[in-house]
């Protein structure tokens, strides 16, 4: 249920941040919205009628993926990335339907089985986040060790406890606040490009990833080393100045340490949530090393666990990963890497509209699509994990 530029909520989840859109193309979102629900409501009586040969492998985990957990969906979703929320309520909805047809296993496990090829005998999942936002302390934590499930949280670990912006949320507000301001935002990021001499032939020849801020910061982020990010940003604050709200805060290292003793797993998202195909090896190498020893050092564990950031990488960045000492490491789809399976394993991200109907209330009838993966149109990758498939011109 993406924000509008009105304020409104449009109820097609699969419009995530969009704003402005047409009259036309809102009624065409909603109308396969409803043709979504409708199909998914019949797959789901197909389920419970004894047709299960759509159903996930018991041998394939599902591992779930959210990033911030909040205690009011639309409140929150007026100042940040929609499709990095879920509610607090959407959150215990989500596992106490997964609870209901997976068993809740720990990463260890899954990690360990899938390296020795050995599968799974019944259907199992896993819960993780990203970033390392603390309402996942406030929101999730709670509901998680209530219900006793397992679950790993990868942390960007020069932000633990510090009052500095995620990038990918600064960089968000910064293209919103410009396309709310600029007549022609395509031709107007392009330029703040060319200006920085960065290349965007590729941003010049893509047809949606200036159609919303959501959109465009989704298109850069994979595409530049964090140092073009920065000089973006720092350019576009420029322009628009920021008014930034306050910065959603992230979890301190007396939290961590509370959720590992709890059975928490932490693992690593990097030290500065850079898209690692897009940097020099020197810097991978640096970004992996460096989480992981820092991880290590305050939490005094091994960490083996290892998410890559927007689930970015490629054959040069698995093998880093591997060197760097993580066994076992996540992606956002269903492509891995043959060679490291357990260094490549598929998650399921989740936000507030990936299992709602077309009025925007919880449909279990979605999430069970979602969990069984037949939404493939929904699930096709758009990620990097080609040699040299970042920073073109």
């Amino acid at each position: 249920m993406p924000l509008t530029r009105a304020g409104g909520w449009d109820p097609s989840p699969g419009a995530c941040g969009t704003w402005e859109r047409p009259v036309a193309t809102r009624h065409l979102a909603r109308w396969r919205w409803h043709l979504k629900t409708a199909v998914a409501s019949t797959i789901a009586h197909a389920f419970d009628h004894g047709l299960s040969v759509l159903a996930r492998s018991p041998q394939r985990p599902l591992v779930l993926g959210y990033h911030r957990v909040v205690e009011e969906f639309e409140a929150s979703a007026t100042g940040e990335m929609p499709s990095m929320l879920t509610s607090a309520r959407m959150f215990e909805r989500h596992l106490d339907w997964i609870g209901r047809h997976f068993q809740f296993v720990t990463l260890d496990e899954i990690g360990e089985r899938i390296a020795a090829g050995r599968p799974f005998d019944r259907p199992s999942a896993a819960v993780t986040f990203d970033d390392g936002y603390r309402d996942v302390y406030e929101h999730a934590f709670p509901v998680l060790r209530r219900k006793g499930i397992p679950a790993g949280v990868f942390v960007v670990t020069d932000l633990v406890g510090q009052p500095f912006w995620q990038v990918h949320d600064r960089l968000y507000h910064l293209v919103a606040k410009a396309f709310a301001r600029w007549h022609d935002p395509s031709r107007e990021l392009i330029g703040v490009l060319r200006a920085l001499e960065i290349p965007a032939g590729w941003l010049a020849r893509s047809r949606s990833a200036t159609r919303s801020p959501l959109l465009a910061v989704s298109s850069l982020l994979p595409q530049l080393p964090l140092a073009d990010v920065r000089r973006v940003m720092d350019r576009l604050e420029t322009e628009v100045g920021n008014g930034f709200h306050d910065i959603p805060r992230t979890l301190n290292w007396t939290e961590l340490a509370e959720m590992r003793d709890a059975g928490i797993a932490i693992g690593s998202h990097t030290r500065s949530h850079v898209s690692l195909p897009a940097e020099t090896p020197a810097e991978i190498a640096g970004q992996l090393e460096g989480s992981r020893r820092t991880l290590e050092q305050r939490l005094g564990q091994t960490i083996t666990h290892f998410a890559y950031p927007g689930g970015q990488f490629t054959p040069a960045v698995v093998d880093a990963v591997a060197r760097a000492g993580y066994r076992f490491a996540y992606t956002a789809c269903p492509h891995g890497d043959p060679r490291h399976p357990a260094l490549t394993i598929e998650r399921l991200l989740l936000w507030q509209g990936s299992s709602v109907d077309a009025s925007g209330r919880f449909s279990p009838a979605i999430l069970n699509c979602q969990a069984h993966n037949l939404w493939p149109p929904a699930r096709r990758c758009g990620r990097v994990h080609v040699e040299g498939q970042a920073a073109h011109g």
